[in-house]
């Protein structure tokens, strides 16, 4: 059983070792470690960080650096967003033989990234609350038509 589980490499490069002697021998931990070094430089961790530290930092890197590239997606694709817009103002301009086009004007404010306030004001919570209070009066009457039915009004 030993033998299918080691494969000792000899000098000449030929495989020496059991069944499992047409594998090549597993890599070291030390190899693993400066195979990925290269990446985690990049991710902007130190030697030291990387060797010396605790390990839970190098997953700190990579999850950080997953949520910069993550942001820098979202930077792109608002930028696309943007250029989209802009020249779907201006396409009417770019219809030959039209008679006087008329491009829209580019937004006056940014697209909002994320609402500042929830709660609804004016006049879209007075129609908020409207069918509120209409959704309100159907549950009602359904209520006492079943009541009614089994004579618990």
């Amino acid at each position: 059983m030993d033998d299918e589980l080691t494969a000792i490499s000899s000098s000449n490069g030929m495989q020496v070792g059991g069944v499992g002697s047409t594998a090549e021998t597993p890599d070291t931990c030390r190899s693993i470690f400066d195979k990925a070094f290269p990446t985690y430089l990049a991710m902007g961790m130190t030697y030291d960080e990387f060797y010396n530290k605790d390990h839970t930092l190098a997953i700190a890197y990579r999850k950080a650096f997953d949520m910069k590239r993550d942001q820098a997606n979202s930077d792109m694709w608002l930028q696309g967003v943007y250029v989209y817009e802009a020249i779907a103002r201006v396409a009417p301009l770019l219809v030959p033989f039209a008679k006087h086009p008329k491009a829209e004007p580019y937004l006056e404010k940014p697209f909002p990234i994320r609402k500042v306030n929830s709660e609804p004001t004016g006049k879209e919570a007075a129609e908020s609350n409207a069918v509120n209070d209409k959704g309100m009066a159907y549950m009602f009457a359904q209520m006492m038509k079943i009541n009614s039915k089994f004579g618990e009004v």
